[in-house]
């Protein structure tokens, strides 16, 4: 078949890649690897493997000088319905709650339909609607609704119940603040109607999440709301059961150990374009098994405990890659390491000096290569540097300089001890650094701790389980932790990093509590973009805004490895 498709929408090299593979040059692994390290995610991979006629065994690739493969009448394989997936998975998992949830997990898209998404191309889709719409000044968007949808339970999933979940999200979710500009959420006959309160270039990014994937919403208030409309913490919703709309019923939510979700005999089918089965699900079901000891995951997938795994040890991928039993593809990943000072201990983190000090005190390089072995890059600004929108010039900021950062502190006022820690105006210059109990968590914070005590800081450790950490990070004023580190994942890096750092979005999710104008200026220009040029101006402007008065230190991104 033609490539010029590929060429268009990937690049030459993916283009090329796919020409080698089809003329048997390469074998189903290699090519998939490739893919991978040309930045190609798994969706694109596995939709550009199809395209190929993907279905050889991953042997050996002819040459010119190797006897031709004799010729067979079998046709492509055919999908076999049944069995069960078993994936590792390297965090605990999160209730199944869009509305209340703090993280939303690969369940979430078995459970859940979106009412868009976005095909290989990175292009906007329909998935839960069959069309959509948006008015030529950018102040409506419509959504068809098509007859037929349905929840878990067998209810009815209209317009009207489409509208009314995205308006308890907008009362109930404590990630609304992501598609602030829009105003109202109506429906007309089948049509879902959001009016914005004016024209923003990412008003749709939003509603492609997990937080925004649609549920039975009278399953929901009847399970979770009191009878003053308040949410009951008690709820079992998402954890017990869920009313969802995807091709997978919630069965099983153990934390520690696994999720297991059932294929929906009753599924109705998906509207998106470039599923080939957009019928009900052919495996039986996928079990997500918790492995937060990074050291076992690739053993368990060696043993055949597990069939796929979602971030192996770094120190393992080599091995993972070199084996030709496996397909193993790595990619960026919109990601992110960063460290919250909370504001609220003003005396150590209250100004710019000390936390510019203790940036340059990171070797942020060092880190990528010990602890990801070189899975990644260093971050010295929000963003990860593969983003469309990165503002290089945020790398003139937090440059590893031990003598710069000694003498930031310095001039910030702190005066090193006879025991090696600093104090200032009757404080020394310890505290506790919350971090979550995961293998390469633990292992980036003990790190910066380590980078920490050489300028004569004390960052003492305290390491939880998931549940408790966001607990702690949650927390007002001085009932939240004095530091901590988050990982964040987000396919628009600027969408989740404006909560991060708005002062409207204190305490949760602006776990340091931070209020820079100059940031929230940024964010009020973004979410007025109606333009590329108007995104891009206030995304560098954000960019540079938090690389210079570090509302967050930034740390590092990885790449995706699967």
């Amino acid at each position: 078949m033609g490539n010029s498709w590929m060429r268009e929408e990937f690049g030459q090299e993916v283009a090329q890649l796919a020409e080698q593979y089809e003329a048997k040059k390469i074998n189903r692994r290699d090519f998939m690897k490739r893919l991978g390290m040309a930045g190609i995610g798994v969706t694109a991979a596995a939709t550009i493997l199809a395209a190929c006629g993907g279905g050889d065994d991953g042997g050996t690739p002819t040459t010119a000088g190797a006897a031709a493969a004799p010729t067979t009448t079998e046709g492509p394989m055919q999908p076999v319905t049944g069995g069960t997936l078993r994936e590792g998975y390297n965090r605990d998992v999160s209730k199944h709650d869009p509305l209340t949830t703090n993280w939303y997990d690969p369940a979430f898209f078995a459970i859940y339909e979106a009412i868009l998404s976005n095909d290989p191309s990175g292009a906007t889709v329909p998935q839960f609607a069959s069309d959509f719409s948006v008015s030529d000044d950018g102040l409506e968007y419509r959504f068809t609704i098509p007859e037929g949808k349905l929840s878990h339970s067998g209810g009815t999933i209209d317009a009207e119940m489409v509208a009314e979940f995205y308006r308890a999200v907008q009362e109930f979710s404590f990630i609304a603040g992501l598609a602030a500009p829009v105003d109202t959420y109506d429906a007309e006959g089948n049509e879902v109607v959001v009016k914005m309160k004016n024209a923003w270039i990412g008003a749709l990014g939003p509603h492609k999440t997990g937080y925004w994937r649609i549920i039975n919403i009278n399953t929901w208030k009847e399970s979770t709301l009191t009878d003053e409309g308040e949410i009951n913490v008690e709820s079992t919703y998402g954890t017990e059961f869920a009313d969802g709309t995807g091709p997978f019923t919630h069965e099983e939510w153990v934390p520690g150990s696994h999720v297991l979700v059932n294929r929906w005999e009753d599924y109705p089918g998906t509207q998106t374009p470039f599923l080939e089965n957009k019928g009900k699900a052919y495996l039986d079901a996928i079990r997500w098994t918790v492995i937060t000891e990074s050291g076992q995951r690739a053993t368990q997938l060696e043993n055949g405990d597990i069939d796929t795994l979602i971030g192996p040890a770094p120190q393992d991928i080599s091995r993972l890659e070199s084996n030709s039993d496996l397909t193993t593809i790595r990619h960026p990943e919109w990601s992110g390491y960063h460290l919250a000072m909370n504001r609220d201990y003003d005396e150590f983190f209250g100004d710019v000096l000390t936390r510019q000090g203790l940036s340059h005190a990171l070797d942020r390089q060092g880190m990528v290569d010990a602890i990801l072995f070189g899975n990644g890059a260093p971050t010295l600004g929000p963003f990860p540097t593969t983003d469309r929108q990165y503002e290089p010039a945020v790398e003139e900021f937090n440059q590893f300089d031990i003598d710069l950062a000694n003498q930031k502190l310095d001039e910030a006022g702190w005066v090193l001890g006879a025991d090696g820690v600093r104090e200032r105006a009757g404080f020394k210059f310890e505290f506790e650094y919350l971090v979550e109990d995961e293998t390469v968590q633990k292992a980036v914070a003990e790190a910066v701790a380590q980078q920490f005590s050489v300028v004569g800081v004390d960052a003492q450790l305290n390491v939880v389980d998931r549940a408790v950490a966001f607990e702690f990070q949650s927390g007002e004023g001085r009932d939240a932790a004095p530091m901590s580190l988050f990982f964040w994942l987000w396919p628009i890096p600027l969408d989740v990093l404006i909560l991060f750092g708005g002062s409207q979005f204190i305490p949760v999710p602006n776990f340091s509590h931070a209020v820079e104008p100059r940031i929230d200026a940024a964010i009020e220009t973004w979410l007025a973009s109606a333009t590329d040029a108007e995104a891009q101006a206030a995304s560098s402007e954000f960019q540079l805004a938090w690389a210079e008065q570090l509302p967050y230190l930034p740390i590092m991104n990885q790449n995706a490895t699967f």
